[in-house]
Order: C-alpha cells, then sequence, then structure tokens
C-alpha cells in the first residue's frame, strides 16, 4: 500500500514535455523522451541544417508536475468523510483477518477407540 502510494506521489511531481512536429496541417511524429525526426519533405536539399518555415512547425506541450504535496489531517475532513474513511477502513482490514484454525464443535473431539488390530485382522504387513 504504501509503495503504491510512492509510487504515486512520484508520478504526479514528474514533469515530462510532448514535442509534435507537423508538416503543414498533418501530424508527422510525436515523441515523449525521445529527439524528434524531421520528415524529408522539410529539409531544404541544399542546407540539410535549415528547416523550411513555411512548410514545417514544431511544437512542444510542457506537462508540469506538481511542486509542492500537501499533506491533509482526518481533523481537516468534514464529519461525512471521516466517518467514510472509518468504515471503508475497518471493511478492508477485516477481509485480511486469518480464519480459525479449528471449528469450535470440535474442540473437545475424542477420537473412536480402536477395537481390534485392522493390519492383523486382514493380514496387511508393511515391509
Amino acid at each position: 500500500m504504501v509503495s503504491v502510494l510512492a509510487l504515486l506521489v512520484l508520478v504526479i511531481t514528474n514533469s515530462f514535455a510532448i514535442e509534435k512536429h507537423f508538416c503543414g496541417d498533418n501530424l508527422i511524429t510525436s515523441s515523449v523522451f525521445a529527439e524528434l525526426e524531421k520528415c524529408s519533405g522539410c529539409l531544404d536539399p541544399d542546407d540539410v541544417t535549415n528547416i523550411i518555415d513555411h512548410c514545417c512547425k514544431d511544437v512542444i506541450d510542457v506537462q508540469e508536475g506538481q511542486d509542492a504535496t500537501t499533506a491533509k489531517k482526518i481533523d481537516d475532513l468534514d464529519v461525512g468523510q471521516q466517518v467514510f474513511l472509518v468504515a471503508f477502513g475497518n471493511a478492508f482490514f477485516s477481509l485480511f483477518q486469518p480464519d480459525s484454525k479449528r471449528p469450535e464443535n470440535s474442540l473437545h473431539y475424542d477420537p473412536p477407540t480402536i477395537s481390534f488390530d485392522l493390519q492383523s485382522c486382514y493380514q496387511i504387513y508393511l515391509i
């Protein structure tokens, strides 16, 4: 449970950028972590480093992560939320209670007495 919450905090606080390459009005490539690949129609055949401005454009969307996390106490919640939280916690943790090992009616069970030896009666012997 703690590891899931730690992972959630890590994901929320990370920032990343989504890069998109458009040729005209068409989306050619998009990338989150890697370098964008430029389309071949946007490159000037004389100079490979220059991109023709009227054809292509790059758009970068930056998704900012949360800078500060706030911790709330149970006193900050209203009464209805507190009741729900306590009832949910009680119901959730009652799922993981161990079952009783023996049924209640077999606590004082006496096994039946053996009146004769079955191995001798049926002449079955272990070698």
